[in-house]
């Protein structure tokens, strides 16, 4: 018996082997698509570099692209890539891309995934100039002089963040320092720079667009890729931002401490349709001549007497909300519900969505 049963033995295990479970399928590297278009910082040279980084270490799947040669060529072939990534890094400045190619980057930054711009990247684009603000949440305004040099802090408020583990609390970059105070409300800073007898400026910081992660530093000089503490940072942010969960395209999270409504163009047309309720255009005079809903006011949020305009408005009323892209609007809905608006409806893409899905518009 005892004989029969070894026998059937290895059988019997053979069989329990064959019914587990089958193991799970290998996650699937990460896309990223990193992005050359600057001529003065070598990013043509450290990007690569970084790509190399993120295949070793994370075992990601990626792509470099490269502006063309020749400062007065605007042009970055295969940004179709951008329609498969899961992250792009980009390091670019001053460009004035052909409609086609702008429309890639403005089609990805509404998708919901994540963003990383490095330096000149606040400036990137000359015909889309509400990026910084919106997009990146910053507010680039030039830089010191080069020949100050520039120290990096960790800021208070960011101790502990793990985004900054490994960094030092205190670092040198070779680059001038970037001049981008204030930030928008919604740009949690992580690292200061300071130059000597200048305010600090934030060097480093987290933001979202329409839900999407977005992270962003001033840092990126070459030789700031010699520097661990800054390698560190840009390996940590990758990792940050290829962690947070994605957000539907085109649709920003519910805020529970502005309380307003973020719609897309088909739900406020509904509204505007309806011509119950005022629509405000928060942008510039110069955007608003340029164009406009038809019906709209223009009261323009960088103004200092906006809030005093707000004033003079029935709060109990409902209100249809929009700037270019989303930014700027909502941070005036924002502070049209701390002044006690009952009811803000804002356009998530902006006049500029509007405009591209063919709805009405006047000048």
């Amino acid at each position: 018996m005892q004989s029969s049963f070894r026998a059937i033995l290895p059988l019997f295990l053979l069989c329990l082997l064959c019914l587990r479970a089958p193991a799970a399928a290998p996650a699937k590297p990460p896309t990223i698509v990193l992005i050359s278009g600057e001529f003065e910082y070598r990013s043509t040279e450290t990007l690569p570099l970084l790509k190399a980084r993120l295949e070793a270490k994370l075992g990601a799947k990626c792509i470099y692209l490269q502006r063309k040669p020749g400062t007065n060529v605007h042009d970055i072939p295969g940004l179709e890539a951008l329609a498969t990534a899961d992250l792009a890094i980009l390091y670019i400045r001053r460009m004035t891309l052909p409609a086609e190619q702008l429309a890639h980057f403005k089609k990805f930054a509404a998708s919901g995934k994540p963003i990383i711009g490095l330096r000149t990247t606040s400036h990137a684009f000359e015909n889309w100039k509400e990026w910084d603000r919106e997009v990146l949440g910053g507010n680039y305004q030039n830089h010191h002089n080069n020949q100050l040099a520039t120290t990096v802090h960790v800021a208070p408020t960011a101790a502990g963040n793990a985004l900054l583990a490994g960094v030092a609390k205190e670092f040198p970059s070779a680059g001038s320092l970037y001049k981008n105070t204030p930030l928008s409300p919604n740009a949690k800073v992580l690292l200061t720079g300071s130059v000597e007898g200048k305010p600090a400026e934030p060097v480093a910081w987290t933001h979202s667009f329409n839900g999407a992660p977005v992270f962003y530093t001033s840092l990126g000089h070459a030789k700031d890729f010699e520097h661990e503490s800054f390698n560190r940072l840009l390996m940590n942010a990758v990792q940050w931002a290829l962690a947070q969960p994605k957000a539907a395209a085109g649709a920003a999270p519910a805020n529970a401490l502005t309380g307003f409504r973020r719609v897309g163009v088909p739900e406020f047309e509904q509204l505007w349709l309806t011509k119950k309720y005022a629509v405000l255009d928060v942008r510039t005079a110069d955007e608003f001549k340029a164009g406009h809903l038809p019906g709209a006011v223009n009261l323009d949020v960088l103004d200092a007497g906006f809030e005093k305009q707000l004033a003079g408005l029935d709060k109990s009323k409902t209100y249809l909300v929009h700037c270019a892209a989303g930014r700027r609007s909502a941070d005036a809905a924002g502070q049209m519900k701390e002044l006690g608006f009952k009811s803000v409806v804002d356009l998530t893409p902006g006049f500029n969505g509007w405009k591209a899905a063919g709805r009405p518009v006047e000048k």
